[in-house]
């Protein structure tokens, strides 16, 4: 016990100490008064105290901060990116092989193809009908005079079936698709693309490359070579018409020279021109659509884009199979003038 309680415990009087206080004369009651002392009570802390009087320790010394490691040179191609032009192509290529692969393997989406041959065949006949009856026409005013002013009448036919059939037809039906259909595809797939469309077939478990882009490219491959035949006819056709009704050149003379001139091979690499054509309009539409990023301008670009590539690669796809399929001097001009 400490001294302090028992002082406070003793029994005493109340003239000797001030916190006694006697309530009656015969007995003696004590009576604790709280004390106006209060005692230290130590706090502890949970973080260290940075007293100097406490530690005088001294501090161990930090260690040296490592030396920044000297920055690798940059690379030569570090910063580089392929042009947009070149990364497109590429991709073109790729979307090529994919489609020739999945056409041998069958993986095919008929629905889709029978939904897209009506857009490229019907959808366009109209055009390129149309089309192919006035290049006929107005090629017919080029030349027919001159010929029969040299006496060349029963050419006439022989050189516009040989013109019509492998050159104007296929080359016209291709430029009429690559505005009509090939700007819809780009424009179709850049819309997709832009509003992940495209990634919500991927979620569904459909390949977009099946679903959208192989239906494409074999329907215009597919239909081209069917319009070329039509607007073959339908161009020589008009063309006669116009021969007979304005220069005089008999209809069955144009029509004899003609039937003299062709030869299968003709009409046959016209049909190759076209399916040539087709797959490119489709697949360069196809690629630049499914490339396409930066909202409603980015699908704008990409249109237009498209419609400039499909035409430059259909000219000049046509100069290598002109050379390719029709080399050296031909005779078909000596028949066809009987």
């Amino acid at each position: 016990m400490s001294p302090a309680a028992a002082l406070l415990l003793r029994p005493t009087s109340a003239t000797t100490h001030p916190l006694l206080h006697l309530s009656s004369p015969k007995s003696v009651v004590l009576r604790l008064h709280p004390s106006r002392r209060r005692l230290p009570v130590p706090r502890l802390s949970l973080t260290p105290t940075t007293s100097s009087n406490s530690n005088n320790s001294p501090t161990p010394p930090s260690p040296p901060a490592p030396s920044p490691e000297p920055a690798a040179p940059p690379s030569l191609f570090a910063n580089w990116s392929p042009p947009r032009a070149i990364w497109r192509g590429l991709s073109a290529l790729l979307l090529a092989g994919q489609v020739f692969h999945r056409v041998l393997t069958g993986r095919v989406h008929r629905r889709n193809l029978l939904a897209q041959l009506r857009r490229v065949g019907p959808g366009s006949a109209g055009v390129a009908l149309l089309t192919a009856a006035f290049v006929g026409m107005a090629f017919t005013i080029q030349f027919v005079r001159e010929f029969t002013r040299l006496g060349l009448h029963r050419s006439v036919g022989g050189v516009l079936a040989l013109a019509l059939a492998r050159e104007l037809s296929p080359v016209v039906t291709a430029v009429v698709a690559a505005g009509r259909v090939g700007s819809a595809f780009a424009a179709e797939l850049g819309t997709m693309q832009v509003s992940e469309q495209t990634d919500t077939l991927r979620v569904l478990g459909a390949n977009p490359v099946d679903y959208l882009v192989v239906p494409r490219v074999l329907a215009c491959v597919l239909a081209l070579p069917v319009l070329t035949l039509i607007s073959f006819a339908l161009g020589l056709a008009s063309s006669a018409f116009l021969a007979d009704s304005i220069f005089g050149v008999s209809v069955s003379i144009i029509l004899e020279s003609a039937r003299r001139a062709l030869r299968p091979w003709d009409l046959i690499s016209s049909l190759l021109k076209s399916q040539v054509f087709g797959a490119i309009i489709a697949v360069v539409s196809c690629a630049w659509g499914v490339t396409t990023h930066g909202g409603a301008k980015g699908v704008g670009e990409s249109t237009t884009s498209a419609v400039v590539v499909s035409l430059v690669g259909v000219f000049i796809a046509d100069f290598a199979l002109s050379c390719l399929f029709f080399q050296g001097a031909g005779d078909s001009l000596k028949y066809a003038m009987g």
